[in-house]
């Protein structure tokens, strides 16, 4: 209580005239309510912030929420984004029925191609047609214009315990060219690395022999030798779950691989004409309508 010392004086009207020459203690009275002085004198500890989790507090005083993040830092989040990426995709299943039509049709049309390739390597062996093709093996040497010969038919086919046929491919392999033997001589490794590939590419093991210089017997490059008949070949491999066939086909006119897919049910009379055409470099539209087709160089 805050006590004030009082000297004598006038009294004020409303109160009664104290005695005179008394010094008087009395209190600080004023009327109306209380007032707590204690705010003046006792300093209270600051009132603590809302917490976030706090369930008064409104979304503005909220932080703004951070990305989760990967145990580990960016190198844990790539790692799970690689193995992700290895996961194999979900194949959808495929019908039962589906499945055993499209098997039909792959392995008729390989029938089909087998019984036609059949009479067709007789006839083209009997004939010995001139090829059309240019198999260039650098950028001055090249066989061009050569018989085919040694037409033969393969099959990887086996029986089923129902006893139907089941087809892994047919082929139609032959030989282009007279026999004729060159020589070719590359100095740079890159040059001999390059002539390796397309003879390895057309079939043909050349006798490689170093050279070297007469006068100081410094290496001088390699000579190849070899009989310039090119391996050619047409492979219909059979893609059962889809119901299609797969052609491969092998420096028919130049040194290249062809891969396309046609239909199983495409394989009629008319188309395997239109092959045959294409095997002898006769005007063909067998490919005009091909998907997935393919073009390799070597």
């Amino acid at each position: 209580m805050l006590l004030e010392i009082f000297q004598p004086g006038p009294a004020p009207a409303s109160r009664g005239a104290p005695s005179p020459g008394l010094t008087g203690v009395a209190p600080l009275v004023s009327p109306g309510a209380g007032v707590d002085f204690r705010s003046q004198f006792c300093r209270e500890p600051p009132a603590a912030a809302p917490s976030v989790s706090s369930p008064t507090a409104t979304n503005d005083a909220l932080p703004a929420e951070e990305p989760v993040r990967a145990p580990g830092g960016f190198l844990a989040e790539l790692e799970q984004e690689v193995q992700r990426s290895r996961e194999p995709d979900p194949v959808e299943p495929i019908d039962p029925n589906t499945l055993s039509r499209n098997t039909r049709l792959a392995n008729a049309a390989c029938r089909a191609v087998l019984d036609y390739w059949n009479l067709l390597a007789e006839h083209l062996n009997a004939l010995r047609m001139a090829a059309h093709g240019r198999y260039a093996f650098d950028a001055r040497t090249a066989a061009q214009g050569g018989p085919g010969h040694d037409f033969r038919v393969s099959t990887n086919l086996r029986m089923t315990h129902a006893g139907d046929e089941h087809f892994e491919s047919v082929v139609l392999s032959w030989r282009v060219g007279r026999g004729e033997r060159l020589k070719l001589h590359k100095v740079f490794p890159a040059e001999i690395d390059r002539l390796r590939a397309r003879l390895r590419f057309a079939g043909i093991t050349p006798a490689e022999n170093p050279v070297r210089d007469p006068g100081t017997g410094r290496p001088r490059g390699t000579e190849f030798e070899f009989a310039a008949d090119v391996s050619a070949s047409v492979r219909v491999t059979p893609l059962h779950d889809a119901g299609k066939i797969r052609l491969t086909l092998l420096n028919l006119a130049a040194l290249e691989r062809i891969e396309a897919e046609l239909p199983a049910f495409a394989m009629r009379p008319a188309e395997l004409d239109e092959l045959a055409r294409l095997i002898c470099g006769r005007p063909n539209g067998l490919l005009k309508h091909a998907q997935n087709l393919i073009r390799h160089e070597p």
